[in-house]
């Protein structure tokens, strides 16, 4: 029999998953039991058991602990779900509906997390997934992840212990998140104050390596399905964008400053990127137009990509076509109001809020091409006097 390190890892930690949390819940009972039923003397012989049947209570109620806190865990899946749907796609489309863009404390929050995910992995592997399911009528019977585990386990084994590895670890956290809320919300019946201090310090870290490792392991399970339907030589269908003609989108994005300074000090500002091919050169923030993107979402994703800023559309304003590395693009041009700030994906591309005179001095300088000053001239006229846009 050949031994494996990564499977004998793998099950070492679904154990300790279980037994570990176990046996802290186990010792906290028995602080409990030695604080409050001390008089009772059945209880008190149960807790003061020593040699081997003190070991074999103490791990069989670490055992079945483990395995109750376990299935308490499992109710956090449904927190990273909802977590997880907040995502920088989602905050998009939230963006163009609502006009607002998403709480702060929640974009913070899932950015530790999740960074800058678009949760473009999920959504291919959904289209593999619904390819091979729906001749079956079977597309709804089992999520995206649960699929790729299953389809693995068929056509490339091989990449399972990886995913598994990650699985074990977001269980281990799982459990001890629960471990830990029992420990501040049973605090009250406890007079070991410095493990509630301890219990929550380390809450919100075991919750976050718990959010960390579960979205890990599900995009391990992604990226292999994505591997063996390109291996296979699956070729899905393209999806039409809106519009066929446009190539890339983009905006202007204009703030007016809410402090109640004097007039001059409030006047529009628009937002400029330094060009990623001529760094001495200011442009707009745009982008290509991913397949089958609105492009009003392309407009607030590339203008987020590039320069860090949460803009709402506000009205169309005009479409533009210029040469790139010898090929003609269609680009449409958005008027976006500014809505929240935040970091760009490229730190080293600089940005600046500049008004229509300093746009002009650059216009001058020849660091501005002629058409993007015509469009922050147009947006100039369009933007109501009275529109502010946050801070």
């Amino acid at each position: 029999m050949n031994f494996e390190p990564q499977k004998f890892f793998i099950g070492l930690m679904d154990f300790f998953s279980i037994l570990l949390p176990g046996a802290l819940l186990t010792f906290l009972l028995r602080l409990e039991m030695e604080a409050h039923w001390a008089a009772h003397e059945r209880i008190f012989a149960l807790v003061h058991l020593s040699g081997a049947k003190g070991w074999v209570v103490f791990l069989v109620f670490s055992y079945l602990l483990g395995h109750f806190a376990f299935l308490l865990g499992a109710w956090l899946d449904e927190l990273y779900d909802w977590f997880r749907d907040w995502t920088q796609n989602r905050q998009i489309t939230h963006l163009l509906r609502r006009g607002q863009p998403v709480p702060w404390l929640l974009r913070a929050l899932v950015w530790l997390v999740f960074k800058k995910e678009h949760n473009l992995a999920v959504d291919r592997v959904g289209k593999i997934k619904r390819h091979y399911l729906a001749p079956l009528q079977a597309q709804k019977t089992i999520n995206n992840f649960q699929w790729c585990k299953a389809l693995l386990t068929v056509e490339s084994p091989e990449s399972l212990p990886s995913i598994q590895r990650f699985e074990a670890d977001s269980k281990f956290f799982r459990c001890f998140v629960i471990v830990l809320m029992l420990m501040i919300l049973l605090s009250p019946h406890w007079h070991y104050y410095k493990l509630i201090i301890v219990a929550v310090v380390l809450l919100p870290l075991a919750m976050w390596r718990y959010m960390e490792q579960r979205f890990k392991s599900t995009n391990q399970a992604y990226w292999f399905v994505i591997a063996w339907a390109q291996k296979a030589g699956l070729n899905l269908e393209k999806e039409a964008s809106v519009d066929a003609g446009l190539t890339h989108a983009g905006g202007v994005v204009f703030w007016r400053p809410w402090l109640p300074l004097p007039a001059w000090t409030r006047e529009v500002r628009y937002l400029l990127v330094e060009s990623s091919d001529f760094p001495v050169m200011w442009v707009l923030p745009k982008g290509k137009i991913e397949e089958g993107e609105d492009p009003k979402v392309t407009a607030v994703r590339e203008v987020h990509e590039e320069t860090g800023v949460w803009a709402s559309i506000d009205k169309e304003l005009r479409r533009q076509s210029y040469p790139v590395k010898g090929k003609m693009v269609s680009a449409q041009i958005f008027l976006m109001k500014r809505a929240a700030g935040g970091f760009p994906n490229d730190r080293k591309r600089k940005r600046q809020w500049l008004t229509l005179g300093e746009i002009e001095s650059l216009l001058k300088d020849e660091l501005l091409h002629p058409e993007t000053h015509q469009l922050l001239t147009l947006a100039n006229t369009m933007v109501e006097p009275n529109q502010v846009t946050g801070n």
